[in-house]
């Protein structure tokens, strides 16, 4: 673990050194406020701290408030002991205030020291612990929970940012619903145990025909999203083909039994103008109104320009 020994006596600061590097730690070292406060900036910074109070440049609780104030707007924690001759209650309290876990006056004692370390070094690591669970709740929330696409909302939320990216770098954008056929009858013949199998696989097969820069999140029961950024028209229409053509050629078998499973599509080429709303309205629209043509069909809301 990296700890930052910000200490401008000499003395002390290779004393400091010496037993960090005896107890494993990775060690940097600055002599003056300005400099740790560069140092705990970086990408890659300490995780622990030892400041002393008194530094030129800045002093260790000016360091120490804007490290504070400079982590809101992150997940990392750098744990701070404090190091002083000062030995007054406000002393204490004032450091406390200023950002600091804990408080050592000098001269310090060796044990204690190492004790600081190791409760530091603990929090840390919970705190690292924590920071990962919350990325995997965070990320497991975007999910729908049945077939591991992305959620209504989440899709959503893509989709704007999809607009964004295609108004910034000037590049065309297709949206394609993707409709499985027959669903409710494959529950009510089959149970819906195969209904359920069936929009699984699904969701495993079109994923298959998409690059890693496409969205695929489910809008309803039986209802896929895909997100095709940079694609026009014609490409828009290959990937759809790709789609349709992989679920027909797919078994789906459910224990004993093969399951028949088609999708239908409608494409839409965003214009720039539409919000979501209206882009989801309209192919939307488009499905239903194309549904007496039968399954496994390809639309085509918008026409090449």
């Amino acid at each position: 673990m990296k700890v930052l020994i910000a200490e401008d006596d000499p003395i002390n600061s290779r004393l400091l050194k010496t037993l960090l590097f005896k107890w494993g730690y990775d060690i940097v070292t600055v002599s003056d406020g300005l400099e740790a406060w560069k140092i705990v900036q970086q990408e890659n910074g300490p995780q622990m701290a030892i400041m002393d109070w008194g530094m030129p440049g800045l002093d260790g609780l000016e360091v120490c408030r804007r490290l504070r104030e400079f982590e809101r707007s992150g997940d990392r924690y750098t744990y701070v002991i404090m190091l002083t001759g000062r030995s007054d209650k406000e002393d204490l309290v004032t450091g406390i205030d200023a950002g600091a876990d804990e408080y050592i006056t000098k001269p310090f004692d060796t044990k204690e020291l190492q004790a600081r370390l190791h409760t530091g070094k603990r929090i840390i690591e919970l705190h690292g612990a924590l920071r990962a669970a919350n990325k995997k709740l965070l990320f497991m929330s975007r999910l729908d929970s049945l077939t591991g696409a992305l959620s209504r909302n989440a899709i959503l939320d893509d989709l704007d940012l999809a607009f964004y990216r295609s108004t910034r770098e000037k590049k065309p954008l297709c949206v394609v619903l993707v409709d499985v056929d027959h669903l409710k009858q494959i529950n009510e013949r089959y149970g819906r145990q195969a209904g359920d199998y069936v929009l699984q696989d699904c969701v495993r097969t079109i994923s298959g025909s998409l690059r890693r820069t496409d969205s695929l999140g489910r809008l309803g029961s039986d209802r896929f999203l895909v997100i095709l950024p940079g694609v026009d028209n014609r490409t828009g229409m290959i990937v759809c083909e790709r789609i349709r053509n992989a679920v027909r050629g797919k078994e789906f078998q459910c224990g004993d039994q093969i399951l028949p499973v088609t999708v239908s599509q409608s494409m839409a080429l965003w214009d720039g103008k539409i919000n979501i709303e209206t882009l989801i309205t309209l192919v939307e629209n488009t499905h239903l109104a194309t549904k007496p043509h039968g399954t496994n069909r390809l639309e085509k809301v918008c026409p090449d320009p």
